[in-house]
Protein backbone atom coordinates (compact mmCIF):
# COMPACT_ATOMS: atom_id res chain seq x y z
CA UNK A 1 0.00 0.00 0.00
CA UNK A 2 1.34 3.22 -1.10
CA UNK A 3 2.55 5.56 2.01
CA UNK A 4 0.78 8.56 2.95
CA UNK A 5 3.25 11.72 1.85
CA UNK A 6 4.67 13.62 5.17
CA UNK A 7 3.02 17.09 5.87
CA UNK A 8 3.91 19.85 3.83
CA UNK A 9 6.97 21.75 5.16
CA UNK A 10 6.44 22.69 8.70
CA UNK A 11 3.54 21.12 10.83
CA UNK A 12 0.55 22.71 10.70
CA UNK A 13 -0.65 24.38 13.96
CA UNK A 14 -3.37 22.14 15.70
CA UNK A 15 -5.85 24.97 16.68
CA UNK A 16 -6.73 24.70 12.26
CA UNK A 17 -8.82 21.60 13.22
CA UNK A 18 -9.05 17.85 11.52
CA UNK A 19 -7.29 17.32 8.75
CA UNK A 20 -8.01 15.38 6.70
CA UNK A 21 -6.13 12.50 5.36
CA UNK A 22 -5.44 10.77 1.95
CA UNK A 23 -5.65 6.71 2.68
CA UNK A 24 -8.98 7.33 0.32
CA UNK A 25 -6.33 7.74 -2.87
CA UNK A 26 -5.48 3.71 -2.28
CA UNK A 27 -8.71 2.76 -2.95
CA UNK A 28 -9.29 4.83 -7.21
CA UNK A 29 -7.88 2.22 -8.65
CA UNK A 30 -9.62 -0.89 -7.46
CA UNK A 31 -13.08 1.13 -5.76
CA UNK A 32 -13.26 4.12 -7.60
CA UNK A 33 -16.97 4.60 -5.69
CA UNK A 34 -16.09 3.85 -2.52
CA UNK A 35 -12.90 6.31 -2.69
CA UNK A 36 -15.27 9.29 -3.63
CA UNK A 37 -17.13 8.25 -0.71
CA UNK A 38 -14.61 8.21 1.65
CA UNK A 39 -13.21 11.31 0.11
CA UNK A 40 -16.61 13.18 0.32
CA UNK A 41 -17.38 11.89 4.08
CA UNK A 42 -13.51 13.21 5.19
CA UNK A 43 -13.80 16.45 3.33
CA UNK A 44 -17.05 17.51 3.78
CA UNK A 45 -18.53 17.93 7.70
CA UNK A 46 -21.70 16.62 8.43
CA UNK A 47 -24.40 18.77 8.73
CA UNK A 48 -28.01 18.32 8.58
CA UNK A 49 -29.14 15.70 5.89
CA UNK A 50 -31.37 16.22 2.80
CA UNK A 51 -34.46 14.11 2.68
CA UNK A 52 -34.56 11.24 0.12
CA UNK A 53 -35.50 11.86 -2.86
CA UNK A 54 -36.32 10.97 -6.39
CA UNK A 55 -33.00 11.02 -8.69
CA UNK A 56 -35.03 9.44 -11.78
CA UNK A 57 -34.54 10.64 -15.23
CA UNK A 58 -36.64 13.98 -15.62
CA UNK A 59 -39.05 13.73 -18.84
CA UNK A 60 -41.80 11.40 -18.60
CA UNK A 61 -40.68 8.25 -20.20
CA UNK A 62 -40.25 5.96 -17.12
CA UNK A 63 -38.33 6.00 -13.92
CA UNK A 64 -34.84 4.79 -13.12
CA UNK A 65 -36.62 2.49 -11.22
CA UNK A 66 -37.35 0.49 -14.44
CA UNK A 67 -34.79 -2.39 -15.01
CA UNK A 68 -31.38 -1.29 -14.34
CA UNK A 69 -32.13 1.71 -12.97
CA UNK A 70 -29.21 4.45 -12.62
CA UNK A 71 -25.71 2.96 -12.65
CA UNK A 72 -24.49 2.06 -8.97
CA UNK A 73 -22.20 5.04 -9.57
CA UNK A 74 -24.41 7.57 -10.29
CA UNK A 75 -27.06 6.31 -7.73
CA UNK A 76 -24.20 6.06 -5.02
CA UNK A 77 -23.35 10.01 -5.24
CA UNK A 78 -27.04 10.74 -5.05
CA UNK A 79 -26.80 8.84 -1.75
CA UNK A 80 -23.80 10.39 -0.76
CA UNK A 81 -25.09 13.95 -1.30
CA UNK A 82 -27.82 13.51 0.79
CA UNK A 83 -25.60 12.47 3.71
CA UNK A 84 -23.50 15.77 2.76
CA UNK A 85 -25.17 18.14 1.05
CA UNK A 86 -22.30 20.35 -0.13
CA UNK A 87 -22.00 18.11 -3.25
CA UNK A 88 -25.42 20.12 -4.14
CA UNK A 89 -23.67 23.72 -3.58
CA UNK A 90 -21.24 22.96 -6.06
CA UNK A 91 -20.58 26.30 -8.53
CA UNK A 92 -21.75 23.38 -11.28
CA UNK A 93 -22.99 20.42 -9.23
CA UNK A 94 -24.38 17.04 -10.63
CA UNK A 95 -28.17 17.33 -11.34
CA UNK A 96 -30.52 16.29 -8.65
CA UNK A 97 -32.55 14.56 -11.79
CA UNK A 98 -30.57 13.41 -14.80
CA UNK A 99 -32.12 14.61 -17.73
CA UNK A 100 -33.22 12.38 -20.96
CA UNK A 101 -32.50 13.60 -24.32
CA UNK A 102 -31.23 12.13 -27.46
CA UNK A 103 -28.78 13.37 -30.01
CA UNK A 104 -26.49 11.89 -33.01
CA UNK A 105 -25.06 9.08 -30.77
CA UNK A 106 -28.67 7.91 -29.29
CA UNK A 107 -30.63 8.53 -26.53
CA UNK A 108 -28.94 10.04 -23.55
CA UNK A 109 -28.94 10.61 -19.68
CA UNK A 110 -27.87 14.13 -18.86
CA UNK A 111 -26.04 13.91 -15.42
CA UNK A 112 -24.05 16.73 -15.45
CA UNK A 113 -23.98 20.51 -17.11
CA UNK A 114 -21.21 23.26 -16.79
CA UNK A 115 -21.15 26.89 -17.19
CA UNK A 116 -24.60 27.70 -17.93
CA UNK A 117 -25.28 24.53 -19.52
CA UNK A 118 -22.45 25.56 -22.67
CA UNK A 119 -21.68 21.53 -22.05
CA UNK A 120 -22.98 18.78 -20.39
CA UNK A 121 -21.40 15.20 -19.44
CA UNK A 122 -23.68 12.47 -20.24
CA UNK A 123 -24.36 8.24 -20.52
CA UNK A 124 -25.80 6.01 -23.00
CA UNK A 125 -29.48 5.66 -22.09
CA UNK A 126 -30.73 3.04 -21.18
CA UNK A 127 -27.16 1.75 -20.03
CA UNK A 128 -26.24 -1.88 -21.49
CA UNK A 129 -23.62 -3.72 -23.18
CA UNK A 130 -21.00 -4.62 -21.54
CA UNK A 131 -20.17 -1.07 -19.87
CA UNK A 132 -23.60 -1.01 -18.68
CA UNK A 133 -22.75 -1.41 -14.69
CA UNK A 134 -20.10 1.35 -15.26
CA UNK A 135 -20.91 3.42 -18.88
CA UNK A 136 -18.45 5.56 -20.43
CA UNK A 137 -18.96 9.12 -20.32
CA UNK A 138 -20.16 11.38 -23.37
CA UNK A 139 -18.72 15.30 -23.17
CA UNK A 140 -20.74 17.38 -25.49
CA UNK A 141 -20.05 21.05 -26.35
CA UNK A 142 -22.72 23.67 -27.01
CA UNK A 143 -25.64 20.80 -26.44
CA UNK A 144 -28.05 23.36 -27.20
CA UNK A 145 -26.36 24.76 -30.59
CA UNK A 146 -27.21 24.16 -34.05
CA UNK A 147 -23.78 21.59 -34.41
CA UNK A 148 -22.94 20.31 -30.60
CA UNK A 149 -19.59 18.08 -30.56
CA UNK A 150 -19.19 15.15 -28.43
CA UNK A 151 -16.17 13.71 -27.08
CA UNK A 152 -15.68 9.99 -25.28
CA UNK A 153 -14.26 10.68 -21.82
CA UNK A 154 -11.26 8.93 -20.85
CA UNK A 155 -12.77 7.85 -17.59
CA UNK A 156 -16.13 5.26 -16.75
CA UNK A 157 -18.84 7.29 -14.89
CA UNK A 158 -17.36 5.73 -11.45
CA UNK A 159 -14.05 7.55 -12.05
CA UNK A 160 -15.37 10.79 -14.09
CA UNK A 161 -17.69 11.22 -10.92
CA UNK A 162 -14.46 11.29 -8.74
CA UNK A 163 -12.72 14.21 -11.23
CA UNK A 164 -15.46 16.03 -11.11
CA UNK A 165 -16.01 16.04 -7.36
CA UNK A 166 -12.25 16.93 -6.82
CA UNK A 167 -12.27 19.70 -9.34
CA UNK A 168 -15.36 20.84 -8.10
CA UNK A 169 -14.37 20.82 -3.85
CA UNK A 170 -10.89 22.17 -4.82
CA UNK A 171 -12.71 24.91 -6.55
CA UNK A 172 -15.06 25.42 -3.47
CA UNK A 173 -12.46 25.39 -0.94
CA UNK A 174 -12.55 28.08 1.68
CA UNK A 175 -8.83 28.53 1.06
CA UNK A 176 -6.79 28.57 -2.50
CA UNK A 177 -3.60 29.26 -4.05
CA UNK A 178 -2.80 29.54 -7.75
CA UNK A 179 0.66 30.06 -10.08
CA UNK A 180 1.72 31.75 -12.42
CA UNK A 181 3.07 29.43 -15.38
CA UNK A 182 6.47 28.58 -14.44
CA UNK A 183 8.71 25.98 -15.86
CA UNK A 184 7.62 22.86 -14.93
CA UNK A 185 10.97 21.82 -13.39
CA UNK A 186 10.58 23.91 -10.32
CA UNK A 187 7.35 21.58 -9.78
CA UNK A 188 10.28 18.95 -8.46
CA UNK A 189 10.11 20.23 -4.77
CA UNK A 190 6.62 19.48 -4.34
CA UNK A 191 6.79 15.22 -5.49
CA UNK A 192 7.91 14.36 -2.05
CA UNK A 193 5.03 16.38 -0.69
CA UNK A 194 2.10 15.97 -2.76
CA UNK A 195 0.83 12.05 -3.90
CA UNK A 196 -0.44 11.54 -7.32
CA UNK A 197 -4.41 10.41 -7.60
CA UNK A 198 -4.63 7.75 -10.52
CA UNK A 199 -6.83 9.59 -12.69
CA UNK A 200 -6.71 10.62 -16.41
CA UNK A 201 -6.77 14.87 -16.88
CA UNK A 202 -9.45 16.39 -16.10
CA UNK A 203 -11.02 18.63 -19.05
CA UNK A 204 -8.41 17.30 -21.68
CA UNK A 205 -9.31 19.59 -24.28
CA UNK A 206 -8.94 22.90 -21.93
CA UNK A 207 -6.44 22.66 -19.41
CA UNK A 208 -5.76 18.46 -19.09
CA UNK A 209 -5.62 19.30 -14.89
CA UNK A 210 -4.12 16.23 -12.98
CA UNK A 211 -4.93 15.55 -9.50
CA UNK A 212 -2.77 15.59 -6.24
CA UNK A 213 -3.56 15.51 -2.59
CA UNK A 214 -1.40 15.90 0.72
CA UNK A 215 -3.38 15.63 3.58
CA UNK A 216 -5.99 18.62 4.27
CA UNK A 217 -5.20 19.75 0.11
CA UNK A 218 -5.99 19.35 -2.84
CA UNK A 219 -4.14 20.16 -5.65
CA UNK A 220 -4.11 20.31 -9.51
CA UNK A 221 -1.39 20.50 -12.00
CA UNK A 222 -1.92 21.73 -15.75
CA UNK A 223 0.51 21.86 -18.49
CA UNK A 224 3.37 19.90 -20.39
CA UNK A 225 6.79 18.90 -19.75
CA UNK A 226 8.12 22.88 -20.25
CA UNK A 227 5.42 25.33 -18.41
CA UNK A 228 2.78 24.53 -16.17
CA UNK A 229 -0.04 26.15 -13.56
CA UNK A 230 -0.30 24.43 -10.61
CA UNK A 231 -4.11 25.24 -7.96
CA UNK A 232 -4.23 24.48 -4.67
CA UNK A 233 -7.51 24.07 -2.30
CA UNK A 234 -7.21 23.85 1.63
CA UNK A 235 -9.91 23.65 4.46
CA UNK A 236 -7.82 26.03 6.52
CA UNK A 237 -5.07 28.21 5.83
CA UNK A 238 -2.34 26.93 7.64
CA UNK A 239 -1.89 24.30 5.42
CA UNK A 240 -0.99 26.68 2.91
CA UNK A 241 1.33 28.83 4.43
CA UNK A 242 3.98 26.60 4.16
CA UNK A 243 4.30 26.48 0.27
CA UNK A 244 5.27 30.01 0.58
CA UNK A 245 8.56 28.55 1.77
CA UNK A 246 9.08 27.37 -1.66
CA UNK A 247 9.05 30.55 -3.41
CA UNK A 248 6.87 30.93 -6.66
CA UNK A 249 4.97 33.59 -7.83
CA UNK A 250 1.80 33.32 -6.58
CA UNK A 251 -1.39 34.52 -9.05
CA UNK A 252 -3.73 34.15 -5.68
CA UNK A 253 -2.78 32.76 -2.61
CA UNK A 254 -4.58 32.70 0.55
CA UNK A 255 -2.46 31.49 3.32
Amino acid sequence: MTQTPPPLGRAVPDAVGPVPGVEWADLVATDPVRALESFVLGWFPAEETEPAEETEPAGGRGAAGEPGGLPEALAAFHRLARLRPALHRFHDPVLRRPERTSGPLGDRLVFAVWNGASMDWSIPWPPGGPDGADPRVWHTEDPRGTAPETILEEEPLSRFLLQFTLFEAQSAAPYQARTYCMPTKRLDALWNMLRPVPLGPFLPAYEAERFFVAPGLLATVGGDESESVVSFGALHRGTLTPLREHGFRWFHFDG
